[in-house]
């Protein structure tokens, strides 16, 4: 696979980016993609989308990748634990929207309105380049307080539209999976801001506070919540940002 030459320029453009605001005008790129370990495609997208996260952390750039594991590969060989059947809801909302046919792993969708096969960089790079090539209209402030096993995320927001919707994603670094059945069998499987957990509150005039569970994860300092308003109508995502939990 090609290094990410290309995507590096595009990242490097943004060095500076503060993590916990984003300011009206700045660009960004929510980045989901919809994996399991049960399919033999998805080991290609999860190794770029690991690329994607290394980058984007290392530049403190506007990047933020999402893996979400959905279930419907778990009756084919292998159950994979990061699996969950509210993220192939999720997947199957964006293709109720998209008016496509049925779902597939691995699925990309960069802020909710680009869909394509998850393992096509040259497709991203594209994507990515559009994308934080664009000015927005709006603006996300979060702050974070962690207490008793929990992160309590509270947001305020300027500029959105009624109905607005506010995601909360708890996602973790560094986890891996000896495969021994299904499609993947033998191989060794690593995996990089897979979604742990996943919250939706209302965003109201004073925007939203969301609190998230952090038992699922194993490795705090390897987690962070990336918090992204959403319309959940079109589907488009209109501002994101990213917290780390041991910040």
């Amino acid at each position: 696979m090609r290094h990410f030459l290309f995507l590096f320029m595009i990242l490097m453009a943004f060095p500076s980016m503060a993590m916990a605001g984003q300011s009206q005008g700045e660009p960004f790129a929510v980045v989901e993609l919809f994996s399991s370990e049960g399919c033999s495609s998805c080991p290609s997208a999860d190794l770029l989308i690991s690329k994607l996260t290394a980058w984007a952390r290392q530049n403190k750039s506007p990047v933020y990748p999402l893996v979400f594991h959905v279930d419907y590969w778990n009756n084919l060989g292998w159950r994979d634990v990061f699996s969950r059947w509210e993220f192939t809801q999720r997947q199957k909302d964006y293709a109720r929207i998209f008016k496509t046919e049925g779902v597939y792993t691995p699925e990309m969708i960069v802020n909710g309105s680009d869909a394509f096969l998850g393992s096509d960089e040259d497709h991203l790079q594209k994507t990515l380049g559009h994308e934080l090539s664009l000015s927005t209209d709006v603006t996300l402030q979060i702050r974070a307080i962690k207490q008793q096993g929990r992160l309590t995320v509270i947001c305020q927001t300027q500029g959105f539209s009624k109905g607005d919707v506010v995601h909360v994603a708890l996602v973790e670094r560094g986890l891996s999976t000896d495969v021994t059945a299904g499609e993947n069998a033998g191989r060794t499987l690593h995996h990089n801001n897979v979604v742990r957990e996943f919250r939706t509150g209302p965003l109201t005039a004073s925007g939203a506070k969301i609190e998230i569970p952090l038992d699922r994860i194993s490795d705090s300092s390897q987690a962070s919540v990336i918090v992204f308003v959403q319309n959940p109508t079109t589907m488009l995502i209109e501002a994101a940002q990213q917290w780390d939990v041991e910040s």
